[in-house]
């Protein structure tokens, strides 16, 4: 046990997770950083937000393509997001009462009453509206209250910055340093800091000598082990006719291919796993929920030997900090970017050299075979997807046939320079930042 991890360990503190139950990525960072709590630490509550708001917009900017130009103007226009920022600020903190007698009632509840209650905020409405009430709940009850809020993208989004907040964290320098020009200008004094971004401790167990074999036989051009390709996918549907196409055209190029789908049960993903469900070579995982998705992930992962992954370029494109070792680091496909935020962790990823550059992504679309390219593909954990499905199938085809993904997982990209943002400990990081702040 990590002594700088016993504050936590505390009987006096209560930890109070507040998350986004509609928004996965909220989710699986809240699930990441909750299996990482010290086992003899209290246990702690958690706290949802009902607002649904990002969930209905994100699926509107990836189906609408004007709405999704008009997202990108309003996202690139930083005197417009201001004022959108302030606006829903307002909004929020005007809108506490629920909340409120919620904290309240927690308080009340506990066996024994806290004297200091720690919150770990993973989405910004609730942090916001946390922010706005610490004050009066400490003064009411007595109590001392530590809000820290985790960024769960690599972008710097103004509305992450929360004014009352006693910590910031954010997977890179660029971020924080973004986000303290806006502290500065705006007179807030708030703290960021910078820590790998946090990966669930039941994603990075090691591999067994047999299973590590057999993934490296998967991607095998030479030998016929089935290729496992594991697909997450939202109760939004974003891009399911994309990913339909891709399934039914790599299976038809080679039976080799077999698909585990972890999908949420929702009105817009019911025709696409009825379709799914016809197939042999398909194995659904369905959830009701977007925690009951997360456990089916998990699930999926720790049944199988899985080496491939198309995803979005959401919040799992952090797994790419994972060595292929580990259980759920297989190799991240990612398809089109959705927003700003999958732009920016995108461009994480290529600052470290964890997918090609763009002149050399352009050059693997082409399909070539260039000596030069392929050197690099140990340095790779992902690469990104043509924007056509019959594309993206061909080159995925491709990329198996010619040995580059078996390249890829023979990964020995060297850390030691950056361990602040490329380190796969960002669960312990942030405890640790957390414990040090509350002792």
């Amino acid at each position: 046990m990590d002594q700088r991890l016993k504050p936590l360990k505390d009987r006096s503190l209560l930890v109070v997770f507040a998350y986004a139950p509609a928004g996965l990525g909220h989710l699986r960072v809240t699930d990441a950083l909750y299996h990482g709590l010290p086992k003899d630490a209290n246990t702690p509550l958690l706290l949802g937000s009902q607002d649904q708001t990002i969930t209905y917009l994100h699926r509107l900017m990836s189906l609408n393509p004007v709405i999704s130009r008009l997202a990108d103007w309003i996202e690139s226009n930083i005197f417009i997001e201001e004022i959108s920022t302030a606006i829903y600020r307002r909004i929020l903190e005007a809108n506490t009462d629920i909340l409120y007698r919620q904290m309240l009632t927690i308080v009340d509840e506990v066996y024994e009453t806290p004297s200091k209650i720690l919150v770990v905020a993973t989405h910004f409405g609730l942090a916001h509206q946390l922010a706005a009430i610490k004050k009066r709940l400490e003064k009411e009850k007595n109590i001392r209250m530590i809000l820290t809020v985790q960024v769960t993208d690599d972008s710097p989004f103004r509305i992450w910055v929360v004014p009352e907040a006693d910590l910031i964290v954010v997977p890179s320098e660029a971020t924080k340093n973004n986000l303290d020009q806006f502290i500065k200008k705006m007179g807030y004094r708030v703290p960021t800091v910078v820590n790998p971004y946090p990966i669930s401790p039941t994603l990075t167990k090691t591999l067994s000598e047999n299973e590590l074999k057999e993934k490296f036989d998967q991607v095998d051009p030479n030998k016929d082990t089935k290729t496992k390709i594991i697909i997450p996918v939202s109760g939004a549907a974003v891009q399911t006719d994309f990913l339909t196409n891709i399934i039914g055209k790599l299976h038809g190029k080679s039976n080799r291919f077999v698909f585990h789908i972890v999908v949420k049960n929702a009105p817009f993903t019911r025709n696409f796993i009825s379709k799914m469900a016809s197939l042999d070579f398909v194995h659904l995982s369905i959830g009701a929920t977007d925690r009951k998705m997360i456990d089916n992930y998990e699930y999926v992962y720790n049944q199988n030997t899985i080496s491939l992954e198309i995803t979005k370029p959401s919040e799992q494109a952090f797994k790419a900090l994972i060595d292929p070792s580990k259980k759920s680091a297989s190799i991240l496909l990612f398809s089109k970017p959705v927003g700003r935020q999958e732009k920016d962790n995108l461009n994480f990823l290529r600052r470290h050299q964890l997918i090609p550059s763009y002149q050399d992504e352009e050059l693997l679309w082409t399909m070539t075979e260039d000596e030069k390219i392929f050197s690099k593909a140990r340095s790779w954990r992902g690469l990104c997807l043509p924007f056509h499905s019959s594309r993206a199938a061909d080159f995925i085809f491709w990329c198996l046939k010619t040995g580059l993904f078996s390249k890829m997982l023979q990964f020995d990209k060297k850390r030691e320079a950056n361990k602040k943002e490329l380190g796969s400990d960002g669960v312990v990081g942030y405890w640790q930042l957390v414990a040090d702040l509350i002792k």
